[in-house]
């Protein structure tokens, strides 16, 4: 069995009077690709820097191979390396350059920079200057910086925010070869196609706490839910209807549709419904993707 290198024990943390994380229990298992997962304002990024130690818990603990991360900041942190939202770089130095003022902090060594330039493809960069990169190849700069001291463990906060497609996909890719050498990786994103394919463990939060965790295969498989995408005319009434009906919950309402959980034994029910009621369905597409299972559990109902 795989040893759970990270831990997370209770952890609270507070701004004012809002309670951003609230008694959150996790929990990592060397090897994993674990998407870490919730909408906007869910506490993702503040766990993340309580994971880091960036910021002190109201209560509560997080343990990284062994030591409490508040008792032992440096030594529980050692192995890990970490991308939080866009990297900083002297834009007018290069690649190399930047990585060796890294080195020079005591964050690696010489021969390690063309190791990790390799790893993320830029090696072909290495000797331009920052300020002429995309932001893909920033993020990517921004791993390799991450890499610099082969951490055991890569915490990566939102490394794809405001790529284009190609860029998502490298980032991809090297998430992979990362796994593929023995990194654990834990990812937070709201990319949930993106998750769905890199990642094999999952957990997501709403407001703070915990909603589900567990492989992201097996928790599709458990679940019955399913959201649906009705097309229905007209769609006033369609809702009215719909809400009377307390084995449906409402997700999205849009001017062309509306989407839906609702378990796969009462979809016939939902049918025979609409129709009896007079509404003129024209379509109904029960999905289970991972966005869909993530909707159906973070959601709240429109009305």
């Amino acid at each position: 069995m795989s040893e759970v290198i990270l831990r997370i024990e209770n952890l609270t943390k507070s701004f004012k009077d809002r309670k951003v994380v609230d008694s959150l229990n996790l929990e990592v298992t060397e090897g994993e690709v674990f998407g870490f997962l919730g909408p906007n304002g869910a506490g993702k990024s503040t766990t993340i820097r309580l994971i880091l130690s960036l910021i002190k818990p109201d209560s509560g603990d997080v343990k990284i191979f062994g030591k409490w991360v508040t008792k032992h900041r440096n030594g529980s942190l050692q192995n890990v390396g970490a991308l939080i939202e866009e990297a900083a770089f002297y834009k007018n130095l290069t690649a190399r350059r930047n990585l060796q003022i890294l080195v020079n902090l005591g964050g690696g060594t010489n021969r390690r920079i063309d190791e990790v330039l390799e790893i993320v493809r830029l090696i072909d960069r290495a000797d331009d200057k920052v300020k002429t990169y995309s932001h893909g190849m920033k993020q990517r700069l921004g791993i390799a910086q991450a890499l610099l001291h082969n951490p055991k463990l890569m915490i990566l906060d939102e490394p794809t925010s405001g790529l284009d497609p190609h860029g998502i996909k490298e980032v991809r890719e090297l998430i992979k070869s990362m796994s593929d050498d023995g990194i654990t990786v834990f990812l937070s994103s709201h990319l949930l196609h993106e998750v769905e394919q890199s990642c094999s463990t999952m957990a997501i939060i709403n407001e703070g706490r915990l909603v589900v965790s567990g492989k992201v295969k097996d928790l599709l498989k458990q679940t019955d839910l399913f959201t649906t995408e009705i097309q229905a005319q007209p769609i006033e009434e369609a809702v009215s209807v719909i809400r009377q009906l307390d084995f449906v919950k409402i997700v999205v309402v849009s001017e062309e549709s509306i989407k839906v959980s609702v378990s796969k034994d009462d979809l016939p029910n939902l049918t025979t419904v609409l129709v009896e009621k007079g509404i003129k369905v024209s379509a109904i597409v029960p999905r289970s993707s991972l966005e869909d299972f993530f909707l159906s559990l973070t959601v709240r109902d429109d009305g």
